[in-house]
């Protein structure tokens, strides 16, 4: 099961929770137990050819400028 991010459009809260992939109307706010729920983009790294993380697309060039 993934995890996605949420952001609750009642109270603002953004949450991560392990759901299914079908989680619409499952998923509650922690804060205030709204379902009216909006899946937020995540950031995520990924391995680099080299084994460490990728940092190609940071506007610095290497991961001391994004993290």
């Amino acid at each position: 099961m993934p995890i996605y991010e949420f952001k609750c459009n009642q109270c603002n809260t953004q949450f991560e929770q392990l759901c299914r992939l079908d989680w619409q109307g499952t998923v509650a706010c922690p804060a205030c137990g709204s379902k009216d729920l909006a899946k937020a983009l995540s950031a995520f790294c990924s391995p680099g050819s080299g084994g460490g993380k990728s940092c190609a697309g940071c506007a610095g060039g290497n991961c001391g400028s994004c993290h």
